[in-house]
């Protein structure tokens, strides 16, 4: 797993650059792998992270890399059903569970009003369309579900009216309950 989008010199390069992005397995239109192996090397790529993090005293905040990035590419690329889906989830939080994580997700009461804003303030008509909407509302579905079988604290943090001063004290509020 190289991050290659963000090296300019790989952009400088344009055989090596479409080579590498033709070897893609996240941010891809189709995938390059069969399911199995686009789980193992996610689950690698998390062992590695959790070694390397073990040995460090940094904290690391990861947003929507862990959770949402993951159930996204699954059910864009591979069609994946829920079960294959907690598999590879539980799969990676076996990998980091000895960090002793602490998964704060944010959420908006409505996913449909949540990707028409979202649509607005990045002019991307797409966001907003039916389809994508109910593949967000099947994607928060399977979130919500899966939270429950972590095996480390999560906290759901609901944002409304786009109150993120109150989300920021919900958040900070969640880790000083992890840490009592």
């Amino acid at each position: 797993m190289i991050p290659y989008r963000e090296v300019n010199e790989f952009k400088e390069l344009d055989i090596l650059h479409a080579e590498l992005k033709s070897r893609e397995l996240c941010w891809t239109d189709s995938p390059v792998a069969a399911l199995s192996e686009f789980t193992y090397s996610i689950q690698q790529h998390w062992a590695r992270f959790s070694d390397l993090a073990s040995t460090s005293e940094e904290v690391y905040v990861l947003e929507a890399v862990f959770f949402q990035h993951q159930i996204h590419d699954l059910l864009s690329h591979y069609q994946a059903v829920d079960h294959h889906i907690e598999q590879h989830i539980q799969g990676i939080a076996a990998q980091i569970a000895a960090l002793h994580p602490v998964v704060l997700y944010l959420t908006q009461p409505s996913v449909r009003e949540q990707q028409v804003w979202i649509s607005s303030i990045r002019s991307k008509p797409h966001f907003a369309t039916e389809q994508n909407i109910g593949f967000m509302e099947n994607r928060k579905r399977i979130e919500l579900k899966l939270l429950d079988m972590l095996p480390f604290p999560t906290y759901t943090i609901e944002n409304v009216n786009r109150d993120w001063d109150g989300v920021f004290r919900n958040m900070v509020e969640a880790i000083g309950r992890k840490n009592d």
